[in-house]
């Protein structure tokens, strides 16, 4: 895979740490579309949340959680819906300027808002201090936004409920990995109005 150019599995586990039903699974050593899919097959959505955030880049991590956020469109409050659209502005275009205004957005939103998650995300995403602008500065320690984008995919996949929760659930989890594949294959699979997938290039 183009975005997750890796031999072995290894070091990206090493981030992780796997439910107990994932680690029996799991082979540590072997390619990562290996372990996808032993996770997938296993149905370990969570650990499989964690394996994707912490496998892609950080750009391309982000930019998959705002397309998974995509896939619940219409469940979003308005403020949401403008902390999602900021959060792919800035992934389109990365800036100081617009990282510190998603973080103001952040503190008047639930902890339990997968969308507060994706702007935490690029908040802890490396490229500016996570200290308030006028002290000094405070980088985030190491895949700390990959924490924060499997945060996002998860809560999403069960707040706010599903009508039918089962059937919700599943398809939910079986979009998002099919689009966290696409862009890890070197394209950008992005969500139509109404949350269908679709496949364009990212800028």
């Amino acid at each position: 895979m183009k975005k997750i150019p890796y031999a072995s599995s290894t070091d990206i586990l090493g981030y992780i740490a796997l439910s107990e039903e994932a680690e029996l699974v799991v082979q540590s050593d072997a390619p990562p579309l290996e372990v996808i899919t032993q996770l997938n097959q296993a149905e370990c959505y969570i650990d499989l949340g964690h394996f994707f955030a912490h496998a892609l880049p950080m750009r391309e991590a982000i930019w998959w959680c705002v397309q998974a956020m995509r896939l619940r469109q219409p469940d979003w409050s308005l403020e949401e819906a403008k902390l999602i659209d900021d959060c792919e502005r800035w992934v389109r275009e990365p800036n100081e300027g617009q990282r510190r205004r998603i973080e103001s957005q952040l503190e008047a939103m639930k902890d339990d808002s997968a969308p507060k998650w994706l702007g935490q995300a690029v908040f802890w995403s490396g490229t500016g201090s996570i200290a308030p602008a006028d002290n000094p500065v405070v980088m985030p320690v190491e895949c700390l936004y990959a924490k924060a984008v499997a945060g996002a995919v998860n809560t999403a996949a069960v707040i706010p409920e599903w009508q039918s929760k089962e059937k919700g659930h599943w398809k939910y989890y079986q979009g998002v990995f099919q689009i966290a594949l696409d862009i890890a294959n070197g394209g950008a699979g992005t969500v139509k109005q109404g949350g269908d997938v679709c496949h364009a290039l990212l800028d």
